[in-house]
């Protein structure tokens, strides 16, 4: 899916699946959070230096395409591959720090723009 947008473009590929209805889905689903950022960010409701909220990846389910996190208050909250930006999914693992937006989904709390949060190197003591 290509959308061209005032000052931009937003891209969503996607894997083939077995099922196209599926595939077709989980494009238009990822297309619709990225347009919704973008007018957010369009809009100004979200200030560029806001940091995303930090959790940790506790359960993931790679063949079903979705996992769970838990927020820093404890809260468990639902994701799924096409909230994990550049194609991340696979590179995730229980125990993965990740930053995320949060917004109410059909079931609960859902994830949106999961990403892996930078790891800081320690210096070794002297």
């Amino acid at each position: 899916i290509d959308m061209t947008v005032p000052d931009g473009e937003i891209v969503v590929s996607r894997q083939p699946r077995r099922e196209l209805a599926t595939a077709l889905d989980n494009a238009f689903n990822a297309a619709r959070r990225r347009l919704q950022d973008y007018a957010r960010r369009h809009r100004g409701s979200v200030k560029a230096h806001e940091a995303r909220p930090l959790g940790r990846v506790v359960e993931i389910y790679p063949l079903a395409d979705y996992g769970f996190l838990e927020s820093a208050d404890g809260r468990r909250i639902y994701f799924d591959r096409n909230s994990v930006l550049d194609d991340g999914f696979g590179r995730l693992d229980v125990g993965s720090e990740v930053h995320f937006a949060e917004e109410p989904g059909e079931k609960g709390p859902q994830a949106t723009t999961v990403t892996r949060a930078a790891r800081h190197a320690v210096a070794p003591p002297e």
